[in-house]
């Protein structure tokens, strides 16, 4: 039974019995105060051994345990992908730990995170502060499961709806392009890398990729001798950096898959094919696994959107680049954006939901998605829709509003960033070199 014992002047500490029939002691209460009389001390161990028998115990040491005391036992303990693992680590290491790793578990309090995330707000972008805060939550929730205390003071979407009344971003950050846009872009693309440039970037829009799927995919994953399926493009690896060296892992979230590519397309992947004699489909300048990091982003990618002014260089020797306008509309769109381009085109060409998520390789969550089935028939439409998007985008005439002069290079530090956010040691580029 709990008792009280008396430890100097006005102070007094609690005793219960612990679920393994240990005896712990208790000098504090909740709210981090002495017990300064007999009762309190009692009436507090008693509580506890009451959590004992109803078995929500949480021993009181356990949440005395420091923010980066347990960050380095959870991110031992959690299954994550290669890429995922270098990020949680990246946000622990960079933004969580300064400003927590000495704070005892127990002594986070909701209102202390709610301060510091309106503090990193003011500091990064909101989908980097995002990022972060989803790494801390996470990491309290296992704390909670772990009984390292009881509740998690990092507030989900939900619980955060007061105070100040804030309606939904009207702006989405998100690039989207057109098929036309999509085709000039190519073009640009074309300038500077010949059918490979033009090819990938027409895969990417036409197919759904990401660029680390884009990056590892293999000839072998081309079939384009239609054999009554149509000719498709198979999902099943993305290049990606593992401790600093490029790897073939599985896609993101194991989402391979099968795509049927539209006439246009197989053809013109046939030529990249007898182009080169890479094993790999869309190679690097030297014939290499394309890199895809910051470098890929900062000196190939950014001159497909923004163009190029061919200059000579201070020792007045020709640009080595050639003379390219921006495409009008599209500033700032990464690859990803293609990928959510696609999306964007098949649903207002209104595919069933289904056809469109199976290409996107995404899940349909709850019963329809354990009723919804994808046929070839709705592949076929897909692909149709496809083609007719293709061959009107190239079939219009050129306008002059179409094209933007080249813009200015970006400052360092205003790169295109990767919605796959790549570490920061992922550099090289399409081009093997920038110029």
């Amino acid at each position: 039974m709990a008792y009280a014992e008396k430890r100097g002047p006005n102070r007094w500490r609690g005793r219960y019995q612990r679920p393994d029939g240990t005896w712990g002691s208790v000098t504090r209460d909740d709210n981090g105060q002495p017990f300064r009389t007999k009762s309190s001390a009692r009436n507090y161990a008693a509580g506890l051994e009451t959590d004992v028998r109803r078995k929500t115990f949480l021993d009181p040491r356990d949440g005395r345990i420091t923010v980066g005391e347990w960050a380095a036992l959870w991110i031992e303990s959690v299954e994550l992908a290669n890429r995922s693992d270098a990020t949680y680590r990246q946000r622990l290491r960079t933004v969580i730990l300064p400003r927590w790793e000495d704070v005892p578990m127990a002594d986070v309090s909701t209102v202390a995170v709610n301060v510091w995330e309106q503090q990193l707000r003011k500091q990064y972008k909101p989908r980097y502060v995002k990022s972060v805060m989803s790494v801390l939550r996470v990491m309290f929730d296992d704390a909670v499961a772990s009984k390292v205390r009881a509740d998690n003071p990092v507030p989900t979407l939900k619980s955060r709806r007061r105070g100040r009344y804030k309606g939904k971003t009207q702006h989405d950050e998100t690039v989207i392009a057109t098929p036309r846009q999509a085709y000039l872009l190519a073009r640009n693309a074309q300038e500077m890398r010949g059918v490979v440039g033009y090819a990938m970037v027409l895969t990417i829009a036409y197919c759904g990729l990401r660029i680390s799927e884009v990056a590892g995919l293999r000839r072998e994953h081309l079939l384009l001798e239609d054999q009554g399926q149509g000719c498709r493009l198979l999902v099943q690896e993305q290049a990606q950096y593992v401790d600093g060296v490029k790897v073939q892992v599985a896609p993101k979230y194991g989402s391979t898959g099968s795509i049927i590519l539209p006439p246009f397309l197989a053809e013109l992947l046939r030529e990249v094919l007898a182009s080169h004699a890479c094993e790999w489909v869309f190679p690097s300048k030297l014939g290499r696994k394309m890199d895809t990091g910051a470098q890929f982003y900062a000196n190939i990618w950014r001159r497909f959107v923004d163009g190029h002014e061919a200059r000579p260089d201070r020792l007045g020797r020709p640009s080595r680049l050639p003379d390219m306008k921006a495409v009008a509309g599209i500033e700032n769109l990464v690859p990803h954006g293609l990928r959510h381009s696609m999306k964007v085109w098949l649903d207002e060409l209104k595919h069933p939901r289904v056809a469109v998520e199976e290409r996107m390789r995404h899940t349909i969550p709850g019963v329809e998605g354990v009723y919804s089935h994808t046929t070839l028939a709705m592949e076929q439409a897909i692909a149709t829709d496809l083609q007719k998007l293709w061959e009107a985008s190239v079939s219009a005439v050129d306008d002059p509003a179409e094209w933007e002069p080249a813009r200015p290079p970006r400052k360092k530090g205003s790169e295109f960033v990767s919605q796959e956010s790549p570490t920061p040691n992922e550099s090289g580029s399409l081009g093997g070199g920038a110029s």
